[in-house]
């Protein structure tokens, strides 16, 4: 064995053969000069208080040495321990220095703007503290902060290797307890590497914040947390977490708000045996740009910590418990296991209100894409991308007692064997799904209920029917290249192509962010379907044909029946005039064959019906979109050979003497039905189809009008 202890990536030879199943997973004159002076005097901050800079030094130090240079530095991290630093302190431990069976357990407190800071000197590695099998009070740790405020950490390597002593372990444990307990701020944990530390309960792990109390001793809370840029790798329980003993305690207040002003960013967590990133009791939060991966696994474990591992049930790589106001942005979250349950990257667990998932992207994750838990209220889920997310819970799943959600321009794209439902309803609150992708060439079903609405989402698919989304879009998306990202920041794939029927198909949310998944302000027009706002110009399809009878002619026009003429409804219109038998008019080309033919029309009478021709081939060959009064429907007919057979219909609001828009898009053996802007019916012909492609209009026992109409390709 090296006097230099291990690393990351490298096995300890006492660890001994790791358990085969976890082996397997394995960031101007002199006036004004005094004038300019005295100004900038009056408004500079305070000179920061200089402090005085320690070093330490494992193998040329000494304990006897003053500590204050370089060639005077101390030797031990017991000398360090052993002192009580003021503010504006540094302790600046030596590049490539290994202290085995050591740890840092800091004393003193700095003040705003004067810190003390616990960092590196020299070049080479970070310098190594592996603290070994040490505990105080029956707890190990690499670096500890207690009962102390104004420190910074930076640049360490921390590691505890394998031991057969059961008990707490951390890499860096802030902890607030006993008599000195109380307000807490100003804590920065920065560049850490920290790797294979076991602890064996669920307040163990790589970064811990923890809120102790003892007795009648106040309860400790904390006020601006950074934890940035630090790797975190094959720690046993979580990576992450900040802790309150108020969950255990009825007696103290701070189950919400024991920690306020946090920042965790740019971290990469992996290989975790529990929970990735946690926040308990938090206000405002703010989780950003960090990586999880492997969260519910580690390798190389030994057997001493095996028992309590094998209890682990549920875990989850990102999320947030007791919390109010967090944010979760630009993070990445993959390989989340699903034990006995939940498995999911994001999670808004019990009692996280008002908290928001934004920006992220998430991708092999067995239990799912989100998990919303009871006691939950008013959170949001938006400009989210999961790629083949598995489905052990399905996409979203939402337990009983969940309260309001909004779920909206995310994209959920499955392709391999998920067979779960994609969206789910909780039994309290409502969930509206909203300007949503679901991409899905698997399986799974959605769901319907009353506690649950859908509005302009794209269901592309297998099972891609929801009847209850009014405005529903379940033709291709029109995806650059989906199922090709291998990262948060390689997922271009997901934008929309310039040819997509998802520009412009979506509904404005308030209080949207600002800003789609690729960071481009909304809105570039009208709201577009999915996680990307297109931000070029989309080229209007040429039009084949166009009539508004401001001529006051329909001059083109062959009819059979009814009594046809334009009149004066506000502006001039086509008008059918009588009640009686089949009316019916056409125009148009026959070699028209895909395109978009839309016209208002307005029935004159109750228990009428008006509707569109088209691919129009002759009076016994052609397709017919119609409204009818007389049910409240829609309805879709086919006509060959003189016989026609309605093959498609939807109950939809008709009322007489309102104009509404009819649109149909035909597509190869597509067609394609709206009113009033809202798809209602598609249907694919596998039957032989019109050869014509002219349009038309008609109507039977019953008046009607009709204005703007046009053909585009």
């Amino acid at each position: 064995m090296t006097t230099r202890g291990y690393r990351s990536g490298a096995m300890n030879p006492a660890q001994g053969k790791p358990r085969r199943w976890l082996y397997r997973f394995c960031m101007p004159g002199l006036i004004g000069l005094l004038l300019f002076s005295l100004l900038a005097g009056m408004s500079a901050p305070v000179a920061n208080a200089a402090g005085t800079t320690y070093y330490v030094d494992a193998a040329q130090g000494s304990d006897t040495n003053p500590g204050t240079g370089e060639t005077a530095a101390w030797k031990t991290l017991g000398k360090v321990n052993s002192m009580t630093f003021s503010p504006g302190d540094r302790i600046l431990l030596k590049a490539g220095s290994v202290w085995n069976d050591q740890y840092l357990d800091l004393h003193g407190s700095g003040t705003e703007g004067n810190p003390i800071t616990v960092d590196r000197y020299g070049s080479g590695d970070k310098p190594l503290i592996n603290f070994g099998n040490t505990a105080v009070g029956g707890e190990g740790f690499g670096v500890r902060l207690r009962n102390v405020s104004y420190w910074e950490i930076n640049n360490l390597e921390i590691t505890s290797g394998q031991h057969a002593t059961d008990m707490r372990r951390s890499g860096v444990l802030v902890v607030g307890e006993g008599s000195g307990a109380g307000d807490f701020r100003h804590i920065t944990i920065r560049n850490l590497d920290i790797h294979d530390i076991f602890g064996t309960d669920r307040r163990t792990g790589g970064i811990n914040f923890h809120a102790r109390g003892a007795g009648t001793a106040p309860e400790s809370t904390w006020d601006g947390i950074l934890i940035e840029n630090n790797t975190i790798t094959n720690v046993a329980d979580t990576g992450i977490q900040t802790m309150t003993d108020a969950f255990l305690n009825s007696a103290w207040t701070h189950k919400f708000d024991a920690f306020r002003g946090v920042v965790i960013r740019g971290n990469t967590v992996e290989r975790i045996h529990r929970d990735g990133i946690l926040v308990r009791a938090g206000v405002s939060p703010l989780i950003e740009y960090n990586k999880t991966k492997s969260i519910g696994e580690a390798c190389d474990i030994d057997t001493a910590v095996v028992n309590y591992l094998d209890n682990i049930a549920v875990v989850a790589a990102q999320w947030a418990y007791y919390t109010t106001g967090a944010v979760f942005q630009y993070n990445e979250a993959s390989d989340t296991r699903m034990l006995e349950g939940d498995g999911q990257p994001w999670d808004f667990d019990v009692e996280v209100h008002d908290s928001i998932y934004q920006y992220n992207y998430s991708y092999n994750n067995q239990g799912g894409t989100l998990l919303v838990m009871n006691n939950t209220n008013n959170n949001i889920f938006r400009y989210n991308i999961s790629q083949d997310d598995l489905d052990g819970n399905g996409a979203f799943h939402l337990v009983s007692g969940g309260g309001n959600l909004q779920i909206y321009n995310n994209i959920i794209y499955r392709s391999g064997t998920q067979n779960r439902a994609l969206t789910h309803a909780s039994n309290t609150g409502m969930v509206n799904y909203t300007n949503n992708i679901f991409y899905n060439t698997a399986a799974g079903q959605y769901t319907n209920s009353p506690r649950m609405t859908y509005s302009h989402n794209s269901f592309y698919g297998a099972n891609a029917n929801v009847p209850s989304d009014p405005y529903s879009i379940t033709g291709n998306p029109g995806l650059v290249s989906p199922g090709t990202a291998t990262g948060r920041d390689s997922a271009d794939g997901y934008k929309l192509l310039p040819s997509s029927p998802l520009i412009h198909a979506g509904i404005a949310v308030l209080d949207n962010g600002g800003l789609d998944y690729f960071g481009n302000p909304l809105y570039n027009g009208a709201p577009d379907v999915g996680a990307f706002e297109f931000q070029g110009t989309v080229t209007p399809p040429a039009v084949l044909f166009q009539e508004d009878f401001e001529d006051n002619d329909y001059a083109g026009w062959t009819t059979s029946g009814g009594a046809w003429s334009v009149a004066d409804d506000g502006t001039k219109a086509l008008s059918q005039n009588s009640g009686t038998g089949e009316a019916l008019a056409y125009t148009g080309d026959a070699a028209w064959r895909n395109y978009t033919y839309s016209a208002r029309v307005k029935l004159l009478n109750a228990f009428g019906n008006v509707g569109l021709l088209f691919r129009y081939a002759d009076a016994s060959n052609y397709y017919m979109f119609r409204l009818n009064d007389s049910g409240d429907k829609a309805e879709l007919f086919k006509k060959t050979a003189g016989t026609l057979t309605m093959v498609s219909s939807t109950t939809t609001s008709v009322t007489p003497g309102q104009w509404t828009e009819l649109k149909v898009t035909v597509s190869g053996s597509t067609v394609t039905a709206y009113a009033g802007g809202v798809q209602l019916l598609q249907w694919t012909d596998t039957a032989a189809q019109p050869a014509g492609g002219k349009i038309g209009l008609r109507m039977h026992s019953s008046t009607a009008r009709i204005d703007d109409i046009k053909v585009t390709e």
